[in-house]
Parts: structure tokens; sequence; C-alpha cells
């Protein structure tokens, strides 16, 4: 045997490569267990020492191939080659020959072409493909072998916007009379079949992934579940499926039959002594947390209430110490999962050095944030600022967008970081964002004290402007505030020089920013708010400073846009704004470190190269302060 290989070999189209024949009637049963089922569920876990994936799961499917052996030629869908394969989830004996379904859970949530495919293989000759079922951006495909009349049989269709926008249920079946294409519950293709063409069952099933043009993507972000049926689903059983699944994402349920946490557990409000824990299970249950500054863990109590989303609150902790902590959860059934063994840090104290990491508009790929996560990780900050968009849409009706993608891609960071964030347009009802985050009532706006820094957290959904409730609070929270450092953190922009948001300036001028925001700009020049951080725009600019709508170097504030999590990227207008010093188009994440009176900025892209950089120094007495 040759050893397998991992050079990119030549693909083969797949319309010229289908080559097999459909199976003849069978009767379908709801109750027939599958020939295989498989969640194709990311493993996104921090590295090293601090890998850890909060209680149990269903493992993601592996290739079955041998250890030495000659691997199939990969399929072209669409003119792209994969960019990824699981090869061999069924042997050839498993795979069904006669009647059998297909079934595709796909979610696409992103704004570029990409694709999967479903296909029985076989490993010899030059027509590697038995038959196939895919999806791509904006087409669905069941291929089939010729009949006998040598004619290749295809079933394409359109895919429609999915169910809540993004989700697709494709269903292809055979029963030996004709071959059908479900999407979504409805028949959106039919095609009579030759009974009398030949029928392999092919050597292995294969799932492929083809998103080259979204880097850092992997299969399990579009296909998230496959299933395998050894009869003809009849559309009655396909909708009770379909149901089934919506239920479960309705839910924000992972695995079926799993007891599992489908969010958290999240670190939040750390300070000196104390910090605060909130997690999701995918049932009601209650929970024991044990925590303390060494192994064994030291201390804990117990939540008697049982509930699905809970949150405790840790007190009298040392100050400026590490400590660890574990989740335990029970069910009403006895059945007992555990977090794991995870860290954090309480707060350092004003004359120490310490750090902290902006991420803005996570949104909508948890694989971008994922990789964020880990470069954020390996900086070691004492928290993290989000600023907003954490989901895409995430509001009471849209809950997926939380379990399957903020969680997906921030679990493995914020379990161990303490996470700040602020509300976007994406969080706007504040349903979900109000019961996943532990935070000061009223929650949309808050302030804390860090070290020798005050953060004035603000929800730019809401009035901002004189008058409105919000600016009498940032005023005398301002106006009381002792702190060397003051900041500020909201979603919209004051100042932005973004293409197309306010204004399209590739067609006439923009408004450069919010101007229901910019409203409260007089407060942070009045009070000598050193640094305002935004996002809502998925690019980076930095201002240079400004008071009184022009630059001013000695006595104005820096605004900072930071919006390069996981939503679609954005970029700069055609000519450069009076107030812009630097702009970066890309997914970022940015580090300040500070120590007394010098404060430094790093911005850092998703492959890790720095992009920006600038240091401030405090005078003695602060102008204005």
């Amino acid at each position: 045997m040759t050893p397998r290989s991992r050079i990119p070999t030549p693909g083969l189209s797949l319309w010229t490569v289908v080559c097999l024949m459909v199976g003849v009637a069978g009767n379908a049963h709801a109750s027939t267990p599958p020939a295989g089922e498989w969640f194709f569920w990311p493993n996104y876990i921090l590295p090293q020492r601090a890998a850890n994936y909060a209680g149990p799961r269903v493992p993601p499917p592996v290739d079955r191939l041998d250890d030495l052996t000659v691997t199939s030629r990969p399929l072209v869908f669409r003119g792209d080659q994969p960019t990824s394969r699981v090869m061999r989830l069924l042997a050839g004996g498993q795979l069904p020959d006669r009647a059998f379904s297909v079934e595709l859970w796909i979610v696409n949530h992103v704004n570029q072409p990409v694709g999967t495919l479903v296909s029985a293989r076989s490993g010899h000759g030059e027509n590697p493909a038995v038959w196939g079922v895919g999806y791509h951006t904006s087409e669905l495909l069941f291929a089939l072998p010729a009949g006998a009349d040598g004619a290749r049989v295809e079933l394409r269709a359109p895919a429609p916007r999915g169910w809540k926008r993004y989700w697709h249920h494709v269903v292809a079946t055979v029963d030996g009379t004709a071959a059908r294409l479900f999407h979504n519950g409805e028949l959106v293709a039919e095609r009579a079949l030759d009974a009398a063409a030949s029928r392999p069952a092919g050597d292995f099933l294969e799932a492929a992934a083809y998103l080259g043009r979204e880097p850092h993507m992997e299969l399990g972000n579009l296909l998230r579940e496959l299933r395998v049926h050894r009869t003809a689903l009849a559309q009655d059983e396909i909708k009770a499926r379909l149901a089934s699944l919506q239920r479960r994402v309705d839910e924000g349920i992972i695995f079926p039959d799993l007891f599992h946490f489908n969010a958290g557990p999240s670190l939040h409000l750390v300070d000196r002594t104390g910090i605060r824990l909130a997690w999701e299970t995918d049932r009601p249950a209650t929970a024991r947390i044990r925590y303390g500054s060494k192994l064994p863990l030291e201390k804990e109590f117990e939540i008697a209430e049982p509930r699905r989303i809970q949150t405790a609150e840790l007190t009298g902790l040392v100050p400026a110490s590490p400590y660890f902590y574990e989740v335990e959860a029970r069910d009403d059934s006895g059945a007992v999962i555990r977090s794991g063994v995870l860290t954090f840090q309480t707060a350092v104290g004003p004359d120490d050095a310490w750090s902290f990491a902006i991420l803005g508009d996570t949104e909508a790929r948890p694989h971008v944030n994922d990789r964020l996560a880990k470069a954020i990780w390996g900086e070691r900050p004492n928290f993290l600022l989000l600023l907003g968009d954490l989901t895409d849409g995430g509001q009471r009706h849209h809950k997926f967008e939380w379990n399957f993608e903020y969680f997906l891609g921030m679990n493995q960071l914020i379990g161990r970081v303490p996470v700040f964030p602020v509300p976007g347009n994406g969080e706007s009802d504040l349903h979900w964002y109000n019961q996943y985050h532990s935070l000061p009532l009223p929650k949309h706006c808050y302030s804390f004290r860090y070290a020798n820094a005050e953060f004035f957290m603000l929800d730019s959904n809401r009035p901002m402007g004189p008058g409105s409730e919000q600016y009498a609070w940032l005023e005398k929270r301002l106006a009381e505030s002792t702190a060397r450092w003051k900041i500020a953190c909201h979603h919209h922009p004051t100042y932005s020089s973004d293409e197309d948001d306010y204004g399209n300036a590739w067609q006439g001028p923009s408004q450069l920013g919010d101007p229901k925001v910019r409203t409260v700009v007089p407060l942070y020049e009045r009070h000598g708010v050193d640094l305002v951080f935004f996002g809502h725009l998925h690019s980076y600019e930095r201002s240079w400073p400004v008071s009184g709508g022009r630059v001013n170097r000695q006595r104005g504030v820096r605004y900072i846009q930071a919006g390069g999590g996981g939503g679609n990227l954005e970029d700069a207008a055609p000519t450069r704004s009076w107030f812009t010093q630097q702009v970066h188009r890309g997914h970022h994440y940015g580090m300040l470190e500070v120590l007394g009176d010098e404060l430094r900025f790093r911005l850092v892209d998703i492959d890790g190269r720095l992009r920006d950089m600038f240091e401030v120094r405090k005078p003695e007495t602060a102008p204005g302060r």
C-alpha cells in the first residue's frame, strides 16, 4: 500500500463522474434507525493545558481511512475544490444500495459562496462518485447514475432563503421508481428512474466542504448534522424530522438526548474581591459551584432551584489572585455533568500593571472568533471588552445565534477571561443579552472600576443626547469619577470613515459617523475622557485626538473603531477623513497595557500581524482633570 498523500490532487467534476444507479422500491418507516448519523460540531477549545470543552459532547466524525491507503480523487463542486473531506463515514457494506434517504441539516450565515457535498464514493476507476447530495450557496443538487438510456440523472433546485433565514433541511430520497429532492419539508425536484439500470452502493461515504472563499471556516460551521436512512422517507416523515430539528434550534439544544452545557460557563463583572458566573444547560438543572485558590477545590455552594440559565456570584476573594472553579449541574433524573476546572484572576490594584482586550461585532462567524479568542488568550488579558453585536440578530426568536454561533467561538475564552459587553443593534431587544450576562442593573448601561481606570458602558441603541436618561446618567458618573483613565464604550460610531453606512462615500458626502451618538461628544471632552471604543462598522479606524470638531493633540479624545470580529468585513471611504490617523480592513482585536500614567495600544490582525500601535503618557497634572 501507498502512504496517504496530503498533497492536493486534481479534482474531477461531479457532473462528469457520477456513474451509478439507484435502488428498487422500499417503504420508509420513521422508527427505522438510520444507517448512520453524524454531528459536525466544531471542537473549539484553547490550546495546551488550557484545553477544555465544558461538559459532555458528541464527538465529531473522523476519517475511517487506514493509516496507509490510497485516497480517492476529490470532487469539484460548482468549480470549487474541496477545502476538507471526512472520508469513510460508512464503509461499503454499510451503504444502502436500494431505497435510501440522505438528510443534511445546514446553516449558512456567511456572505461568500460556500458549499457541502455528501457522496457515496468508489475507490476504483475513473468514475469515483456513485451519488451525491449537495448544497452550494443558492443551489441544491442530487446527482445519480445514468439510466438505461445513458443519460445522467441530476435533480437541481434553487436554495431559497432558509428557515429563520439561514437554516436548510435538505433531503434526497430514492424509492426505485423516482428520485426526489426536498428543501425545508417541501418537494422541490422529482424525476422518474429507470428500474432496469445497475445499482452499486459504493465503497464508502464522504462529506466534503467547499469553503475557499471563507477563510478559517470548517465543514461543521456549514453542515451541522448528517443522516443516511435505509428507507425512502415520505414527505410527512421529512416534515416531522424538520419540526424536530427546528424545536432543538429554537431551544438552543446542540446535541439531542445528551445532557450538556449549551452556553458558558462565562465570567462577568470581576472586581477586587468577587466575580459573577453565568451558564446554560439544555434542560433545567440544579448546580453546585466549587472554587478555591488551589486544587483540590476548597469551597462550594449549591443552587437548589432547577433552571436552564443560571448565575452565581463568588465573593470574599483575595485581590489580584488566581482562582480555580468548576460548575456541576444535575438534572431531575440525577444525571450529573461538569464544566471541568477553569481559571480566573481577581482585579488588580490601582498601582499595578494590567491589560485588557477589545473585540467588536463577533456576529456570525464562530470560526473567525475561534481564532481571535485563541489569540487573545495568548495575550493573557485581565478582561475583555465586547463592543456590541455579539450576535448578528440574536433577539428572542433567534436564540440559535447565541448557542450555535457566539458561544461556540467564545466559550473557550470567556470561561477564563471576564467579559464586559455593551449591546449592539444585533441584541436590540436585549432578551438573551440580559439573561446571558450578569451585569449591574439596568444592564444596558453601567460603569465599573478596574485598577486606575473607570469604564462607562453605554447602549447606543437608546437616546444618548442631551435630555435623555442615559446622557444624564453619564454626565453624573463622569463628573463623580476620580479615575486616572476614563474610557467609554458603545456600539455605534461617533466618528467613522466607513464607506456606506452614513452616506455612500462612493457617490456623495458621508455624515462620517452616527449624528445621534455624536451628541454625547461634548460630555467626553468636558470631563476628560481619554479613549472611546465602538464597533458596528466591521473594520478598524483610529482617530487623531479630537476636541471641538478639530484635531487637538493636547486635549483631544481618541476614538477607536474596532469591529473586527466575525461580521462581514467592511471598508473605509475612498478619501481620507479629517480625523483619521489609521485605518485597516480585516478581522482583528486590540490589546491595551496600562501602568500608572502610561498606556500602550496594539492592533493585531487574525493572522497575528501587528497593524497599528500607539502610546499615551499622561502629564503629572492632566489638563482639564
